[in-house]
């Protein structure tokens, strides 16, 4: 798997898919890595050139003592992106990352093709209280609080199948190996982060994706997000899947994903023709 070095730092990141198909970057969230992605990687089709990074402090990315604000992390994207050399390209990001992502489209208007927000951080941010705050920072020595935590994201992920149990082994042991600075940084950077005034400025096509038995992020806090964003005119809701789509039902986001990339792009009929069976729900 491939390294590149920006200004920034350098960053680890998987790719699938022709190089020369719709561009597709995924960005994980907090406490992930961009193996999160492999699920859902393995089966969105060849059309489209996947790249998902290891973001700053996570997977086999540098690991600095700090940058982890949201800010900081969406100018990672940017100099990641820059690199790669890649414009008018589709950004899917998950919980935390979709405050990247926002911030993003808002100090770059017209980098982004459309955006996809899976189970994100709302666009006013998420306070996270002070006692939280410590649990998170007991996580940095407790393997067995980290993983309890890391099983509330996925609720739905059928631990009792070898396979799953396997994943699950290498999602924890990735954040585990997390930077130090990233188990409260982050958290404590989305209780100061909200662009919900600007929110007006995002007009390019957004589809939001959240599931109905997210316990970290609710449907009032994604329907805000949903109506705050003007390119924003769609919520799928996915039953009976918590916070982590791509781990507990990725064929189902992968048709949601194709579905949407499809629809505002004639040219993407290939894509929409490569039909699916019937999803996980």
């Amino acid at each position: 798997m491939p390294f590149v070095t920006t200004d920034r730092l350098t960053f680890h990141y998987r790719e699938q898919g022709a190089g020369d198909g719709l561009p597709l970057l995924l960005a994980h969230g907090n406490f992930g890595s961009s193996r999160w992605w492999a699920p859902l990687m393995a089966l969105l089709p060849d059309d489209i050139h996947i790249v998902a990074p290891d973001l700053r402090g996570c997977g086999l990315s540098d690991k600095p003592e700090e940058g982890y604000h949201v800010e900081e992390q969406a100018a990672d994207l940017a100099a990641f992106v820059d690199a790669l050399g890649w414009r008018d390209f589709d950004l899917a990001a998950h919980a935390s990352s979709g405050a990247l992502a926002m911030e993003l489209a808002l100090t770059r208007p017209g980098l982004l093709r459309s955006l996809i927000l899976i189970d994100s951080a709302p666009i006013e941010g998420v306070h996270t209280p002070l006692d939280a705050l410590m649990v998170l920072e007991q996580m940095k020595r407790d393997r067995a609080l980290l993983e309890q935590a890391l099983r509330l994201l996925m609720p739905t992920f059928d631990l009792d199948v070898a396979e799953n149990r396997a994943l699950f082994a290498a999602l924890a042991d990735d954040a585990a190996q997390m930077a130090p600075a990233a188990f409260t940084t982050v958290a404590e950077s989305l209780g100061r982060w909200n662009r919900f005034a600007e929110a007006r400025q995002l007009t390019l096509p957004t589809l939001l994706i959240w599931g109905d038995q997210d316990g970290l992020v609710g449907r009032e806090a994604t329907m805000r997000t949903l109506v705050a964003i003007p390119g924003a005119n769609n919520l799928e809701v996915l039953h009976g899947v918590g916070h982590s789509p791509m781990i507990e039902a990725p064929l189902t986001l992968a048709e949601k994903i194709v579905a949407f990339l499809a629809e505002d792009d004639a040219g993407f009929e290939a894509v929409r023709a490569s039909a699916y069976g019937q999803g996980e729900g």
